[in-house]
């Protein structure tokens, strides 16, 4: 295929945006580890080259993904925690800190390898979207709000570390034989409750 065709095909430079969704289709089909730069040129119907003026390689589509999985996050917690808002209350606080953990953790087993792909050494850079908070800065208004109403101390860096290890590591076993037969909204509560009763107690160090 000439550059003239794959010019006609994919039009003012979408055809890098073409890749991206090619990309996270085979991701939320569980067929990131098969995929190649090739086969979605042949498959987006142009030319190896015009593919790899976007993407040299594999791993460069794959950082394109994850940005692309970490913006997907974001506009979950938006919906659920819009960061303009404010908590009104110690219970909304708390509310609202367990219903973004259900966000993350929804959002891992439904895209599951989007999600790996984004926490994995390819795609762990949040915050390179400049227009919208970063993911991790959701955690830490949620965090701030339980600091403001008393319900956790102030929390320092490590504590918000915790908090989130604490929820991603149940984002990663909630599929593993033994999170099977427990609900998971009362399993993440349960580990809310835990994080903000640990965050509650007197600092370590």
């Amino acid at each position: 295929m000439n550059q003239a065709k794959d010019r006609d095909t994919h039009h003012h430079g979408n055809l890098k945006e073409a890749f991206v969704s090619y990309a996270i289709a085979a991701a939320d089909r569980g067929a990131l580890a098969e995929l190649s730069v090739r086969q979605a040129a042949r498959d987006l119907g142009v030319s190896p080259g015009a593919a790899y003026r976007h993407f040299p390689d594999k791993d460069a589509l794959m950082r394109a993904v994850a940005e692309r999985g970490f913006d997907a996050l974001a506009e979950v917690f938006e919906r659920t925690v819009p960061f303009a808002s404010t908590a009104r209350d110690a219970d909304h606080a708390r509310a609202r800190f367990e219903a973004l953990a259900k966000a993350y953790v929804g959002f891992a087993h439904d895209r599951t390898e989007l999600w790996r792909l984004m926490f994995g050494p390819l795609g762990l850079v949040p915050g390179s979207n400049e227009n919208r908070p970063t993911t991790y800065g959701w955690l830490a208004k949620c965090l701030g709000e339980l600091a403001t109403f008393a319900v956790i101390a102030p929390p320092r860096p490590e504590h918000q570390f915790f908090a989130w290890s604490a929820i991603h590591g149940l984002s990663d076993l909630q599929n593993s034989p033994a999170s099977r037969g427990q609900p998971r909204g009362e399993v993440v509560r349960q580990h809310c409750a835990l994080i903000t009763a640990a965050l509650a107690a007197r600092p370590v160090g």
